[in-house]
């Protein structure tokens, strides 16, 4: 299990080692408590709230059996409260004492006092000064250590070639089908055929995948700068604003933009069925629509943004919602709208739809994470992640220390107690017991959608302490083995799988759960099989260039080893390397000239010191790069310069929590699977450790033995199309 505190054992040291705390930072004390809130005199002008450390700390899943997280008895609205918390800014603290709005004293200040929202009225709203540049999601801190896309190439490896087949779907995807449902929603005709899956005529959730389409889009865009998918995605834009523009002719609210009737919120606010999770598709085509205008340069998106969030805002104002009613909404999955709300808010300054994400503050499930606790089980997993994304915006923008209190002992109790070997969560979507990983292997652990949202949340704490190696080895780890791996490379339309299963004979398809008559053979099909995980595969492998590279005032960091391009302005570095194949990665100036500090990541599955070597001489001496680390160069760079590090690996085991002497076999941060040519039953096989060599094949490949039968062990994301096990009887 990858955790702080459970450790790989190396086949040397055949015992457990200590666990990861060493990157740790010590847990933040409790936040002080709220004060009166001042005169605004006496408030001193600094700024926005600065970017506090984290201490210690991956689409939202629809599911067929309507399980959610589970409903509770709406609470009565409290009283409104006259505190704020500490590090808020002037100009929010003016805001919330009424030179703006007053929203924000009972729907952000109140969470920071351990006090749940309570609805009030409106107010008058006013605009605060938008942020100047950046892209939103990427919060206050990747203002700053984000790398843009554009400035990031990916070189031919596997991450690119995932890029290209995803690439060639998106614009085979016929916008025409992809908008039936919105336009027959808006009473216009459509003699397109209709899609299937989750987007048939009669789902409760159909058009999700259009809001999935736009971000994909956009990333690839941004990646790519391919104009084709530029024009394929300003096209449905200008669609789905011409449908918007229709909305009170089609008897729905100013605003409203969906593939379904409006009535269904009706029935959502009553706590009448049979219903979905409305508001998840509303996130969806927020949040596309924010990737169109922030990624592609398409102001009519904002503007179609803007209208949907003004929706939204008027659908749960407090006037309409009270508090306990809006709890009640809450109990059906609304994905991470809060975030997308919060992201809007940074783009346009625009403080109601800070206010507005305020309310989709889910106290039953937020309030005991905030404290500690481990409340998962039982919850979906993918229902609850964006959540945790969410806050941690919040507490961005709002300066909650509750918000980033949940956001980083959620991180610390998923990756400590809940994941699997290969960094996913969940069996059949939902979080376990903890501590559970022998008892609950099968072909429906770790949901790709839940890594998608764990992945999107550990990029946001790593820009807030970016010297974390923990953070970026769990990112790494998931990336490699699940992310990576989700897609089938012998798809031209590089189609994803649902689950990556960890059970004995586990197989990459298409969930059959959902689809029992459908192919096992296939992950997916074109237009037949459409899910969550079809639609956020389609951002996945549009954005892996997004967290290879980090920045600072100092210089650049290298976090992942992928063949890649960055572009700094006035010096531009290039990453060859076959890792994790060959340990080896070369870094050289490809072009330009600059003075600045060039660090690379030194992972705890570094077995040995790296053999570093600048322009060929040796470099020695540099203290604290071992064992996890960072090596450090600050010099002045030119074209030719050339750094190249070599990173040991060795073979590992990693014992379940549970059941101890079921382990799983990695080399560096590669986990191995045993493929077989046929179903090898249910029974966990046993390995046979001293039988393990590498063979001469240049990729990473093992010969060994299992149940007194030769064997081929590969990184599991290289397991296509044939059985595979993961987790062994260790002899």
């Amino acid at each position: 299990m990858l955790a702080r505190g459970r450790e790989p054992q190396t086949l040397e040291t055949p015992k457990t080692l200590e666990g990861l705390d060493s990157q740790q930072t010590p847990a933040n004390p409790d936040p002080p408590e709220s004060e009166d809130v001042p005169d605004p005199e006496d408030i001193p002008d600094t700024g926005d709230i600065p970017d506090p450390e984290v201490s210690t700390v991956p689409e939202e899943a629809p599911n067929d059996s309507g399980v959610t997280d589970a409903p509770q008895e709406p609470q009565p609205a409290p009283k409104a409260s006259r505190m704020l918390p500490r590090g808020i800014s002037r100009r929010r603290m003016l805001t919330a004492l009424g030179i703006g709005t007053g929203a924000l004293i009972a729907e952000q200040a109140l969470v920071a006092d351990g006090i749940p929202p309570a609805g009030t009225s409106p107010g008058v709203f006013r605009s605060a000064p938008p942020q100047p540049s950046g892209y939103a999601p990427d919060g206050t801190a990747g203002r700053v250590a984000a790398l843009s896309l554009k400035d990031v190439k990916l070189l031919d490896s596997p991450f690119r070639q995932n890029q290209a087949r995803n690439t060639t779907y998106l614009l085979f995807l016929d916008p025409e089908r992809m908008l039936r449902s919105f336009r027959l929603n808006y009473g216009e005709p459509s003699a397109t055929e209709p899609l299937g899956g989750w987007e048939k005529p009669d789902s409760l959730i159909r058009g999700h995948m259009t809001g999935h389409l736009l971000s994909g889009l956009a990333l690839t865009y941004a990646s790519t700068g391919d104009e084709a998918v530029r024009t394929r995605g300003r096209y449905l834009v200008s669609q789905l604003a011409a449908l918007q523009a229709k909305a009170g002719n089609a008897g729905f609210r100013p605003g409203y933009l969906s593939g379904f009737p409006e009535h269904y919120f009706d029935l959502l606010e009553q706590g009448g069925g049979p219903i979905w999770s409305p508001y998840y598709m509303i996130h969806k085509y927020l949040a596309g629509m924010i990737d169109q205008y922030q990624l592609a340069g398409d102001d009519q998106a904002l503007d179609v943004a803007i209208k949907l969030a003004d929706w939204v805002e008027w659908r749960t104002n407090p006037d309409r919602v009270p508090y306990g009613q809006m709890q009640m909404v809450l109990n059906t999955e609304f994905g991470g709208l809060p975030e997308a709300l919060a992201n809007l808010y940074t783009i346009t300054g625009r403080e109601r739809y800070l206010a507005t994400a305020q309310r989709f503050y889910h106290a039953v499930v937020l309030d005991p994470l905030a404290e500690g606790e481990d409340n998962l089980p039982g919850l979906q997993a993918n229902v609850t992640t964006p959540k945790i994304i969410a806050s941690l915006r919040m507490w961005e923008e709002t300066g909650s220390g509750k918000y980033r209190d949940i956001a980083q002992n959620f991180w610390d109790i998923v990756t400590g107690h809940h994941v699997y070997v290969i960094g996913g969560v969940g069996n059949y979507e939902h979080f376990q017991q903890p501590d559970t990983v022998a008892a609950q292997l099968s072909n429906f652990t770790c949901e790709n959608c839940v890594s998608y949202n764990m992945l999107k949340l550990t990029r946001l704490l790593h820009f807030h302490q970016p010297r974390r190696v923990d953070l970026l080895d769990y990112y790494e780890r998931t990336l490699l083995n699940q992310m990576l791996g989700e897609q089938d490379p012998a798809s031209p339309h590089g189609f994803n799988c649902y689950y990556t299963g960890l059970s004995t004979g586990a197989y990459k398809r298409q969930p059959l759960n959902y689809f029992p008559q459908g192919n096992p053979d296939i992950y997916a099909t074109d237009w037949d099989t459409f899910t969550c995980d079809t639609a956020s595969g389609l951002e996945t492998q549009a954005k892996f260039a997004d967290t290879i590279y980090s920045r600072d005032a100092d210089g650049v960091s290298v976090n992942l080893f992928v063949p890649s391009e960055v572009n700094l302005g006035n010096i531009t570095f290039r990453q060859d390397t076959g890792f994790p194949d060959d340990p080896v990665v070369r870094l050289s100036v490809a072009s330009g000239a600059a003075t600045l500090a060039l660090r690379v990541r030194v992972a705890k599955w570094v077995a040995k010191p790296p053999v570093v070597r600048l322009n060929g001489a040796p470099v020695t001496g540099l203290s604290g790069a071992w064992p996890s680390g960072w090596i450090t160069l600050r010099r002045h760079w030119q074209a030719g310069d050339r750094l190249e590090i070599t990173m040991p690996m060795q073979l590992a085991v990693e014992p379940t929590p549970d059941h101890p002497e079921v382990q799983a076999l990695t080399y560096g941060p590669v986990v191995l699977s045993a493929v077989h040519p046929r179903n090898p039953g249910m029974l966990t096989p046993q390995l046979e450790m001293d039988s393990i060599s590498r063979t001469s094949a240049p990729q990473l490949a093992f010969d060994a033995v299992a149940n007194h039968q030769p064997v081929t062990l590969l990184p599991i994301a290289r397991a296509t199309r044939e059985y595979y096990t993961t987790y062994f009887q260790m002899d």
